[in-house]
């Protein structure tokens, strides 16, 4: 999730703490330094943002949302906010802004997990992604509503009371939506499967951008990858199904052996093999089809078609060498 939405859940989050309890921090400065301290801990395990300055892309993205977003490390990770809050405010209270610290560290968490990236919620004792596939990772319409929640609260402070919670209650309902949205679109791409009568390995169903009710379904095979756009308003029985087999060749048999290549095939999703003959050379690419956008809505939006990203690529020279490795567009050899 973007740094925008992460803040304003951590700012209602401190609002909705101090509409609770109107007499825990009674001083105006006490106050500022609890909404701040909740707005700075919903961001602060976004500090593995740092990795991608270390020059290695594969590191990065493989570290990213790990031991900054894990449950177990969160208590630990919510010492730093609270400290340097203890000495910057006037409340004095090392676990109340400890606890505040680890609140807004949750918040943090729970709202990257239910997005698709994938979450190492168990790192760094297990590097396994967890993704509850709810929400796209940006949400104009869910940061709106929470920004003008927070807005009206600040200009008719008489309401300011209501205005709040009913923030909280518009997350609670907009969230169960998106989950129960998510139900009915796994559950049609299972009923898919049986009607076309493809065994699927693994089965996704991945919120689009601008809309909780469109959807892009995912199946991986032994063969390779099937993959759907739909609203949950289209006949449940036309889908459009597109097939993406896997290339096999003595080039991508040489692939899956690299380190790169074993690594990426862990962390994608959905991975699909690409195999083709560019020039002189011969080319082969990991993709993590997951990552695909619906071109009926980058047509709606009049955007040009989106440049995939976290792509494994490899070039071979005609007489078979390796000549290259690149991962996202940044070159890995030496």
């Amino acid at each position: 999730m973007d740094n925008l939405t992460h803040s304003l859940t951590g700012a209602l989050a401190a609002k909705i703490i101090e509409t609770a309890k109107p007499t825990a921090t009674d001083e105006p400065k006490q106050k500022r330094q609890v909404f701040w301290l909740l707005v700075a801990s919903a961001n602060f395990p976004a500090i593995d943002v740092v990795l991608g300055f270390l020059g290695d892309p594969i590191f990065s993205i493989s570290h990213h949302r790990g031991i900054t977003h894990s449950l177990l490390f969160a208590p630990a990770l919510a010492l730093f906010p609270a400290t340097l809050f203890y000495f910057w405010g006037k409340l004095k209270n090392f676990k109340t802004l400890w606890l505040l610290a680890w609140i807004g560290i949750l918040v943090h968490i729970f709202f990257d997990v239910i997005t698709p990236f994938g979450t190492q919620l168990l790192a760094p004792f297990s590097s396994a992604r967890y993704a509850l596939d709810w929400m796209f990772i940006i949400d104009p319409f869910f940061t709106g509503i929470l920004a003008l929640t927070l807005l009206l609260g600040k200009i008719f402070k008489s309401r300011r009371k209501q205005f709040i919670l009913g923030g909280g209650i518009f997350v609670v309902c907009y969230l169960s939506v998106e989950m129960i949205n998510h139900h009915l679109a796994y559950k049609r791409m299972e009923e898919a499967m049986r009607r076309e009568g493809i065994i699927a390995t693994k089965i996704s169903a991945l919120p689009q951008p601008l809309s909780v009710f469109r959807w892009m379904g995912m199946v991986q095979t032994e063969q390779g990858v099937v993959q759907t756009f739909f609203s949950l308003f289209d006949d449940k029985d036309a889908l459009q199904l597109k097939k993406y087999e896997n290339a096999n060749n003595e080039f991508v048999e040489r692939v899956l052996q690299t380190e790169e290549a074993k690594w990426y095939m862990t962390f994608a999703r959905h991975p699909w093999i690409r195999s083709e003959q560019q020039g002189d050379r011969h080319v082969v690419e990991l993709h993590d089809l997951q990552f695909s956008i619906d071109k009926f809505l980058l047509t709606t939006i009049g955007s040009a078609e989106r440049f995939t990203p976290f792509i494994l690529r490899y070039s071979f020279s005609l007489d078979g060498n390796e000549t290259e490795i690149a991962f996202d567009g940044e070159s890995l050899s030496p």
